[in-house]
């Protein structure tokens, strides 16, 4: 098989613009035949219409149309869009018009009349690919992010993106005066659950206990696992009152949980953004000492402010 006959595996949107009526409709047929859908364009104005008001994968411009150049028509639908790719075609060949179009960000440059439609094929095959190509590596690369912010086991997020939650959340604090509020919370007897039931069981119990805190959360809300039992969730938005019902709302959501007969409880620790907090670590310290004074009450319990709140039966 040759690589004209090599059949494209990516099907796209692609303008030809082109103010000669029967080649237009030929190339369009000849894209079509590889699966592309087609808009087609009879000069520059409307093609310029065209890549404003939708999106495309590749464009076919001829470089010499009334009321635009494919060059025009080029430029703004890579200012839409960078990764946009296009071949300019002409019947005006010189070295001039190739540069020009290759550093106005042409995919490819075909001389008109075309040497054979099957090279229109495998440059349409070519440019496309190569879109596709652009969009498979950012959304690896996007991939890679979320698992460099994400908790294996948990599915949450991590310390990684905490810091820059709390960064950003803080930020907005400072320069707008918005409530801010966090959650800490530590599992009671996970330790005992892995010593009695063994460490799966306790990945379980995690895993659970994520999966209700990502059920009450709003979208604007940060999860993270915060250490090896721990989670923290970031509040914008919230005051502690506010904050304090959804600690108890995850509470009474995970009333029933149990493992081998063992009832799972942890305590909360709920603080709001306020004075004697400047900076990241000093809103995490609160925390901390929140959770702190919930566990030393015998777990079980939220603490909120000046209240201690008992969440789970005795």
């Amino acid at each position: 098989m040759t690589e004209s006959e090599i059949p494209i595996h990516f099907t796209g949107r692609i303008l030809i613009a082109d103010d000669e009526e029967e080649f237009r409709r030929l190339l369009s047929r000849r894209a079509e035949r590889l699966g592309l859908t087609v808009t087609q364009a009879a000069d520059g104005q409307k093609a310029l219409d065209a890549v404003r008001d939708d999106e495309f994968d590749l464009l076919v411009l001829d470089i010499y149309m009334p009321g635009a150049s494919g060059l025009e028509v080029l430029k703004v639908g890579r200012e839409r869009d960078p990764d946009l790719q296009a071949i300019v075609m002409t019947a005006y060949a010189t070295v001039n018009n190739a540069i020009e179009a290759l550093r106005a960000g042409a995919y490819d440059y075909l001389v008109k009349p075309l040497e054979s439609l099957e090279a229109f094929d495998l440059a349409l095959k070519r440019a496309v690919g190569f879109r596709n190509l652009l969009r498979e590596n950012h959304r690896l690369f996007e991939e890679v992010q979320r698992l460099a912010m994400t908790d294996a086991l948990t599915g949450l997020y991590n310390r990684r993106k905490l810091d820059e939650a709390l960064e950003l959340e803080l930020e907005r604090v400072r320069r707008y005066g918005r409530t801010l509020s966090t959650i800490m919370i530590d599992v009671d007897n996970l330790k005992h659950i892995n010593d009695a039931h063994g460490h799966p069981a306790g990945d379980e119990v995690l895993k659970r206990v994520a999966s209700v805190i990502e059920s009450q959360v709003r979208r604007i809300d940060t999860s993270v696992r915060y250490g090896g039992d721990e989670f923290l969730i970031v509040l914008p938005e919230a005051n502690l009152k506010d904050a304090t019902i959804l600690a108890e709302r995850i509470a009474a959501r995970c009333q029933d949980l149990t493992v081998g007969g063992d009832f799972v409880s942890f305590s909360l620790g709920v603080v709001e953004w306020g004075p004697g907090i400047s900076s990241t670590e000093d809103l995490l310290y609160e925390a901390d000492q929140a959770l702190y004074e919930a566990k030393q009450a015998g777990g079980k319990r939220i603490s909120a402010g000046q209240e201690l709140l008992l969440a789970w039966p005795e």
